[in-house]
């Protein structure tokens, strides 16, 4: 008797068990279905009016009549994105924090010490948009292209200087591994930030930055010679600029991209409703000209093609950084 009653007791509990864990999940079902329903922040790690920027703002914008909720820009800027990644990575994973930033989250991780590790802080959700970068030079530089210009980097070791916007930033590392793919030796010259290098260019003391459309458009750095682009294929709507590899041979291709991320741990069912909902901002025909009006192109992917892409490059510049002794011990 006694026995039949503990079983009894057992099945009962059991059965509460099981209804309580029924329970505890389905609010977080319930969350996820609902997601969202307040406004979302979009914490850009740089300071407003650089790319990262523009492009978040408009997406922002996109995502907001796809949605119906607000999503508002955060600029935390410093230490080449890493304060406002790291703040990403601290905050909760609740769906209401992200990370809009460019592929500088990987060039930052392979020449500083972070405090999170870039490959375990972030839950990848979707790439936005991309773009080659171009090769400008001074107006009065002696090469024309890419061939003289590699030709007299190898008559002129260490001559020839180029701008970054500071260390280990994205044309800085481009630029890096244009010279170890041909064999050649640039000098870096640290700015804060592409707007005081651009100037120095059109000034004349600066030699070449590798940079893009979007930032210099509309800028006095939009007159300056443009020798070629760094994609795989001739930008479309600069069909008469060659690229890096049609003119000079060199397994060169490097591209600019930006994307979402948020801090991991983020409900895989709200990864997928963000996700979802930036393929139809980026097909928003708006923000598709937008793009298209800095020399981008609008682009989505799987959270998995995101997070590949960021660990490839991570590994890729980190070995670039340590050629050239730059990477923090």
């Amino acid at each position: 008797m006694i026995k039949r009653q503990f079983l009894k007791s057992l099945s009962a509990l059991s059965l509460l068990s099981t209804i309580g864990t029924i329970a505890a999940l389905a609010p977080s079902q319930s969350t996820a279905s609902a997601w969202p329903t307040r406004t979302v922040s979009l914490v850009v790690p740089f300071a407003p009016g650089g790319s990262n920027d523009v492009i978040a703002r408009r997406l922002a914008e996109s995502l907001r009549k796809s949605t119906g909720q607000y999503f508002v820009i955060e600029n935390r800027s410093g230490a080449g994105g890493v304060v406002g990644a790291s703040y990403v990575a601290k905050s909760a994973p609740d769906g209401y924090t992200y990370l809009f930033i460019s592929g500088s989250i990987a060039t930052s991780a392979a020449v500083q010490k972070t405090p999170y590790d870039v490959k375990k802080a972030f839950e990848a959700i979707s790439l936005v948009a991309s773009a080659p970068f171009v090769v400008v030079t001074r107006k009065d530089f002696p090469a024309k292209n890419m061939t003289e210009l590699l030709a007299y980097a190898r008559a002129n070791p260490g001559k020839i200087n180029f701008g970054s916007a500071g260390l280990g930033d994205s044309s800085q590392m481009a630029t890096e591994l244009l010279a170890s793919k041909a064999g050649v030796k640039m000098q870096t010259v640290g700015y804060k930030g592409q707007g005081p290098a651009q100037l120095d260019l059109v000034a004349g003391r600066l030699d070449m930055i590798i940079t893009t459309m979007a930032s210099i458009r509309g800028t006095p750095a939009d007159g300056v010679p443009k020798l070629a682009f760094t994609g795989e294929q001739r930008d479309p709507d600069h069909p008469n600029i060659p690229t890096v590899k049609e003119q000079t041979g060199l397994d060169y291709v490097v591209d600019v991209w930006w994307g979402v991320f948020g801090p991991a741990g983020v409900d895989k069912a709200i990864v997928a409703k963000m996700n979802a909902e930036i393929g139809k901002a980026v097909k928003d025909p708006e923000f598709v000209k937008f793009l298209k009006s800095i020399g981008a192109n609008s682009t989505h992917s799987t959270p998995q093609a995101l997070k590949k892409l960021m660990d490839d490059d991570v590994d890729r510049w980190t070995a670039i950084a340590e050629q050239i002794g730059i990477r923090a011990k």
